[in-house]
């Protein structure tokens, strides 16, 4: 994980206003500000330099869970921010956003590697456009080399049915409903797809590994 602010393979859920956490590396409680946060991690903001690799209790609300400092950085006179790794059970902290999120404590932030794609996808279009270039039209196949690495993963699961279930698992803790809907849309197979497109770090889009393992 090169960076909890860069974009990540699950779903984050962003504070809506500043919410009170605290963090305590080698026993020293400090008081920070939650930024966002996964099923995997959170961003938190702090006056105190942390160092990184530093491990302590993290706790927001009635959750606690043991973390790490992945990456931290200044971003301002006295100012930190931090990545942290969270060290608990899926299920466990997935239903701790859960409450954030019934409490309005959290909303769902937006899927930023679509958002990103998207937008190159729209210059491209109007680079074509503006330089007299046809708009080529994105297939509405996965590629091959897509198609080849999507289904050796689901191979690969066949043969490790825990490790299967785990993936669907972790993907299932945050998948939206319209998630849901495109991986299950009447297949069989809908616990595969989840758990391909999650062990895949959600790098292909979950229509593309629905039509790869039809």
């Amino acid at each position: 994980m090169s960076g909890l602010d860069q974009a990540r393979s699950t779903a984050r859920f962003v504070s809506t206003d500043p919410v009170p956490a605290t963090f305590a590396p080698s026993g020293n409680t400090l008081h920070v500000t939650l930024r966002d946060v996964s099923v995997l991690g959170a961003q938190i903001e702090h006056a105190t330099a942390i160092r990184p690799n530093a491990q302590g209790r993290f706790k927001i609300g009635e959750f606690e869970a043991q973390a790490i400092v992945v990456w931290t950085r200044l971003i301002g006179p006295g100012r930190y921010r931090t990545g942290l790794r969270i060290d608990a059970r899926l299920d466990v902290i997935a239903a701790a956003i859960r409450e954030m999120l019934a409490n309005g404590v959290v909303i769902k932030g937006e899927d930023t590697l679509r958002r990103r794609e998207q937008a190159r996808i729209e210059r491209e279009q109007r680079r074509r456009t503006l330089t007299g270039l046809p708009v080529i039209e994105q297939s509405t196949l996965p590629s091959t080399d897509a198609v080849r690495v999507i289904r050796g993963a689901r191979e690969w699961m066949l043969t490790h049915p825990d490790d299967a279930k785990k993936w669907y698992f972790r993907a299932r803790a945050t998948a939206t409903e319209e998630h849901l809907e495109v991986a299950g849309n009447g297949r069989s197979n809908r616990e595969d797809v989840l758990a391909v497109w999650e062990y895949l770090e959600r790098n292909f889009d979950l229509r593309d590994v629905v039509r790869a393992l039809d």
